[in-house]
């Protein structure tokens, strides 16, 4: 039975019930909530097309949630849905941009179990995955984008997974070649600065900072409990950075698995590092909180120079600074380390 339901600004799905926005002053809102930090929908219209009818009997109605974020062409799209579909192993859940394309009602026709879900307002990659995880209808959600293809997949994996304790966990991605794409990350201090070092998956398990091009089997409860993607941070690359340091910083992880693999019919996209607004708030969030006293600190020393390498102005850089260390306040018992530590003991975290 199809079904068609609309979120509208303000409104709140069960899922987002009693948020409260704690984070920086003035957004609209931040994508987090209480001491759990819970990921929200961020005021962000969408409706969701097609389905069958949720069993609210049970808590989770699949066994897992495959998420698919539309990209690029359309031409193959109703042969990934049914190499999907053929496999039989949870809900599918499609989520369109702003401009959704014209073949959203045929694909809506065609695959009646499907749910659609259309944003209805400009958003980022994690806001699009903060809405659609809370969607979801299992308690483990796989991720990939609808110009990659899955190409190794064991259900037999899943169980494991949602128990291992990993925030997410990032499958092996292969180019059009099938060649494996440096896609695990580690985090290298030089000179005081942070840089990553890519290297092609080797073991299962192996920690990885972050899901490449969003890409993961995600744990949803913890993943609701780590706060989600911060929506305020526009470039994907920060954005990623910021969720899979913060999973370190409070205690989780992001660990990287050989028995499920993407194979991508195009060119991934290349990271845009460039530092903007994202890298100051990811700087603030992760690199300068220090673990004082058992709990995560934003030293007031780390103001001035803040200011000295802000691009907005002595009075703005101030009102950053001081609501990212309320933010961090708010969250201080969540920190279990700083960045430091998770750097020089990252092969033993």
């Amino acid at each position: 039975m199809n079904i068609t339901r609309t979120i509208s600004e303000g409104a709140k799905s069960t899922e987002y019930r009693g948020a409260k926005s704690t984070g920086y002053r003035g957004a609209k809102s931040t994508g987090y909530r209480g001491a759990d930090s819970a990921p929200r929908g961020t005021g962000i219209p969408y409706t969701v097309i097609g389905g069958p009818r949720w069993d609210r009997v049970r808590r989770y109605s699949f066994p897992l949630t495959i998420l698919v974020l539309s990209r690029g062409d359309r031409l193959f799209r109703p042969e990934l849905l049914k190499d999907l579909q053929s496999r039989g192993i949870g809900e599918i859940l499609w989520v369109e941009r702003p401009e959704p394309s014209a073949d959203v009602d045929s694909l809506a026709r065609d695959f009646p179990d499907v749910r659609f879900l259309l944003i209805k307002a400009p958003s980022t990659v994690g806001e699009m995955l903060n809405i659609g995880i809370a969607e979801s209808r299992a308690p483990v959600v796989l991720s990939l984008w609808s110009d990659t293809r899955l190409s190794v997949f064991s259900p037999s994996l899943l169980l494991p997974m949602e128990k291992s304790g990993a925030v997410c966990t990032v499958p092996v991605s292969r180019n059009a070649k099938l060649e494996p794409i440096p896609s695990w990350q580690s985090p290298v201090l030089k000179r005081r600065r942070l840089s990553l070092s890519y290297r092609a998956p080797r073991r299962e398990g192996e920690r990885t900072l972050f899901p490449f091009d969003y890409c993961g089997i995600y744990n949803k409860e913890k993943f609701v409990q780590s706060g989600g993607f911060d929506a305020r941070i526009a470039n994907p690359y920060w954005q990623k950075l910021d969720f899979g340091f913060r999973c370190f910083l409070w205690g989780d992880s992001v660990r990287g698995t050989t028995g499920i693999s993407l194979t991508y019919t195009g060119a991934p996209p290349e990271e845009n590092t460039t530092p903007d607004r994202g890298y100051k708030l990811f700087w603030l969030k992760n690199m300068a909180v220090r673990f004082r006293r058992e709990m995560g600190v934003l030293p007031a020393r780390r103001m001035l120079e803040y200011i000295v390498h802000s691009d907005t102005g002595p009075l703005y850089a101030i009102q950053e600074f001081r609501s990212v260390r309320g933010w961090v306040h708010t969250h201080r018992f969540r920190f279990r380390r700083d960045s430091r530590e998770v750097v020089e003991r990252w092969e033993v975290l």
